[in-house]
């Protein structure tokens, strides 16, 4: 029993130095531009029979 509450300290240690030392973490250029969301820019004009988008 005591071996199993040594082991989630430690366990718990670990995960906090490791959050820690995550604060100087920069992600890599290509990765970033990897998960990058174009945004749809522009302006949706309706119309009586159309509908009408100018990007910007």
């Amino acid at each position: 029993m005591t071996i199993v509450v040594i082991l989630s300290l430690l366990l718990a240690l670990s995960f906090i130095l490791a959050l820690r030392s995550m604060k100087d973490f920069e992600v890599p250029r290509e990765v970033r531009r990897l998960f990058k969301v174009n945004k749809i820019g522009g302006k949706i004009l309706f119309f009586k029979k159309q509908i009408k988008h100018y990007k910007t």
